[in-house]
């Protein structure tokens, strides 16, 4: 952990189990994330407004962002559409999740493991209704719930 001249706290890895604490000192100053876990939430429903806008203030270091066992999350942040420097998104075990976001074209690798059925469905290569929302990823990995 760095902290800058103006106080920006710096990170390379952070794990949280929830969004909310993004909001509260010291991370609500990170000037600076390349790696971000959000996991083993139940409660979690969706990332209040706030919260998007922090993604926003580390669109241009956050690389890597995984999303694992949120039990109740049905959406994603909309803001990852703007995370510039975002090459991997890894979403586990978030089983009413049924749509992804706009993606950004920067990101390279996708994998969704044991997620609502109809999300491999809408993303299947071969007809899926949302494909094109995905097509620009080199690596993707679908998998639904067993």
């Amino acid at each position: 952990m760095q902290t800058t001249n103006n106080c920006h706290l710096m990170l390379s890895d952070l794990q949280i189990s929830d969004p909310s604490v993004l909001l509260m000192e010291p991370l609500r100053s990170i000037g600076s994330l390349k790696k971000l876990t959000i996991n083993y939430n139940d409660g979690v429903v969706s990332f209040l407004n706030e919260a998007e806008q922090w993604f926003l203030r580390v669109s241009s270091s956050l690389s890597e962002l995984n999303i694992w066992y949120l039990a109740s999350s049905e959406s994603l942040p909309s803001s990852l559409e703007s995370l510039s420097s975002l090459q991997k998104l890894s979403i586990y075990d978030v089983p009413m999740l049924r749509e992804l976001p706009n993606l950004p074209p920067s990101l390279r690798s996708l994998t969704i493991i044991d997620c609502h059925p109809e999300l491999k469905e809408r993303y299947r290569k071969d007809g899926g209704s949302d494909w094109h929302k995905i097509a620009h990823i080199p690596h993707i990995i679908i998998s639904p719930r067993r």
